[in-house]
């Protein structure tokens, strides 16, 4: 059965392949029909249009604006003497036109892209008609396994630049404390205790049979670029599997393939590597389950792949099972019809989460992770209020101290909560949870324009493109070089133009410095096409296309909670971009009625 718009079109099993062409011609041409008569109601002169181009101006104006202040005046609140500039509202309100105008015709834009989506099928056929031979067994290659073995090879191909570059592989971040913290004898959940046991059995398995420390480093770079590049294979199959347009499928190829940040986060011995993957694979599993629930409920294999892509998820971040947790309501509501198979894989999720984050850590010796990660919102504002020298009085100090000291709160940094964080003191936190939150509350009714300042200096780079901090440092971190428990890996690059130019991207950042490819490569952009995609689908009324990006919102949501804007925590964005645009130029299929 295959849907069209608001027409559905039925073939036959023994329907011929010419009545079945000229069966699909005609669903295609009506199909066009429909998408411009929707685009002619909400044309220019559709108020519904201006009415979201206004919206949309008004919040990117203000993610622009505050953005700019906040890197050039670390404040929101600072007062000009130009008097059309004076404030940030007033700053807004002189971007607002342009805005407005650009939000509108990005409108425009991607409805002129669904508009050609159905007369490319058509004309693409009358072209292969002729071809029908070759089209046949280029479809053949590209749908059968052999395809995806291609697309696969691909990939880790356009990944090789980056590892010759950084040989053995950026061990960087988080990966020399998961290893030395574990060889030591302590083992903690602070970090993903999954990607934590196959980054130590690698370096075990190696130091075993005699192999160094670099070796180590990189088979594990190698297997996470298999690993990586077998996902991009399988978001490139889902966007033929789902008739895409032929130029968002080579779109997606090159972008894949030739985006930078894609072979240096292949490369990263990070946990968000595979976590970003993973969470793209959730996303296709949100798609088919609303797009065909019927198919998705008929049996338990559709289930079972998306109960593994969602334990994954919860085991490979500590946020994964929040941001899942928060799209079950969501679901439910649209999937109703549905809620006993929607409730056996959620009540799955839930018990696996608390069996893993409760008696699966005594089991293995796991200390729990500590919870001061979720608080870095609170340690910012004071940390800032203290600095700034704010209204914080002795009774409310009185409560704060215990848990965090004139020391600590001293030690506070705009856009990252790690100086604070080390030194919050969590027992005294859980003591007296009360205390603390209500001082807390109170300080901040008194100290709202600094408040806002922590909160939007720490997490501006997620949603500022001109942002002006690190994004990944090309190289290997050696901590702890003379205890033996800890990894020993050294870069030693196998080529130096491949060196020098992912040093150039990665540290020195020297992209930022180009206009236009600055915006491309930064994490801003891709937040604004998120924020863009949930406007645009409001607009046009395909509500239920909310679902399949809600989980970009929901992730997002717990990393504005986080210590830091980092291109790793939003690493899942960017890859997820391709998704966004499938769901903005997709024709509108037709949904069996849920609610």
């Amino acid at each position: 059965m295959i849907y069209y718009s608001n027409i559905q079109v039925g073939f036959a099993p023994e329907a011929g392949p010419v009545k079945r062409e000229k069966e699909e011609d005609r669903a295609l041409v009506l199909n066009d029909k429909v998408l411009l008569e929707k685009s002619r109601q909400l044309g220019f002169l559709s108020l519904r249009r201006w009415i979201f181009a206004c919206a949309g101006g008004i919040v990117f104006a203000a993610f622009d604006r505050l953005g700019y202040m906040l890197e050039n005046f670390g404040s929101i609140w600072v007062i000009s003497e130009n008097p059309w500039h004076r404030t940030f509202l007033h700053r807004i309100l002189m971007r607002l036109p342009v805005s407005i105008a650009v939000v509108f015709f990005c409108f425009l834009a991607v409805d002129f892209l669904r508009r050609r989506e159905g007369k490319e099928k058509l004309r693409d056929r009358e072209k292969l008609k002729a071809f029908r031979h070759v089209q046949a067994w280029l479809c053949r290659t590209l749908d059968g396994r052999c395809g995806f073995g291609l697309l696969w090879l691909l990939y880790f191909l356009s990944f090789l630049p980056a590892f010759f570059g950084g040989f053995p592989g950026l061990f960087a971040a988080d990966a020399p404390n998961q290893v030395g913290w574990t060889f030591s004898g302590w083992l903690t959940a602070h970090h993903p205790l999954l990607h934590t046991g196959i980054l130590c059995s690698i370096f075990s398995l190696c130091r075993s049979l005699g192999g160094s420390d670099n070796t180590a480093a990189a088979v594990y770079t190698l297997l996470q670029m298999a690993a990586l590049s077998g996902i991009f294979a399988c978001i490139s199959r889902f966007l033929r599997k789902e008739q895409a347009p032929g130029w968002l499928q080579a779109g997606t190829a090159v972008y894949l393939c030739l985006f930078p940040f894609h072979a240096l986060m292949a490369v990263y011995t990070t946990k968000d590597t595979l976590f970003a993957g993973i969470f793209v694979l959730c996303l296709i599993q949100f798609c088919r389950m609303c797009t065909a629930p019927e198919a998705y409920f008929a049996g338990y294999r559709s289930m079972a792949v998306g109960f593994l892509c969602f334990v994954l998820l919860i085991l490979f971040r500590n946020n994964g099972f929040h941001t899942l947790l928060l799209c079950v309501p969501f679901l439910f509501v649209y999937l109703w019809k549905y809620r006993k198979k929607l409730l056996l894989l959620s009540a799955g999720l839930i018990l696996l989460y608390q069996f893993y984050s409760g008696p699966f850590l005594g089991l293995v010796g796991a200390e729990p992770g500590n919870a001061r990660e979720m608080y870095s919102v609170l340690m910012q504002t004071l940390g800032r209020t203290y600095v700034a020298a704010g209204d914080i009085r002795p009774e409310e100090m009185a409560a704060i101290r215990p848990v965090l000291d004139e020391e600590t709160l001293s030690s506070y940094i705009p856009g990252l909560s790690d100086p604070i964080k080390y030194s919050f003191h969590t027992p005294a936190f859980d003591e007296d949870r009360g205390s603390f939150l209500r001082a807390w509350i109170k300080v901040g009714l008194r100290n709202k324009k600094i408040y806002v300042d922590a909160f939007l200096n720490t997490t501006e780079s997620f949603w500022y493109p001109n942002a002006g901090g690190e994004y990944l440092e090309f190289m290997c971190f050696d901590i702890e070089e003379e205890n033996p428990a800890y990894p020993h890996v050294q870069m030693h690059p196998l080529n130096q133009t491949f060196y020098r130019y992912y040093t150039a991207i990665g540290t020195d950042a020297a992209f930022r410095e180009i206009p236009l490819l600055r915006e491309l490569l930064s994490m801003g952009f891709y937040f604004w096409l998120m924020i863009f995609a949930g406007l645009y689908l409001c607009c046009v009324r395909e509500y239920q296309k909310l679902l399949w990006i809600l989980p970009f919102f929901t992730y997002m949501g717990t990393c504005f909670l986080g210590p830091s804007a980092l291109l790793r925590y939003a690493y899942p964005v960017m890859l997820g971009a391709p998704i966004l645009v499938y769901t903005m130029v997709c024709s509108q299929k037709e949904w069996s009625k849920q609610l």
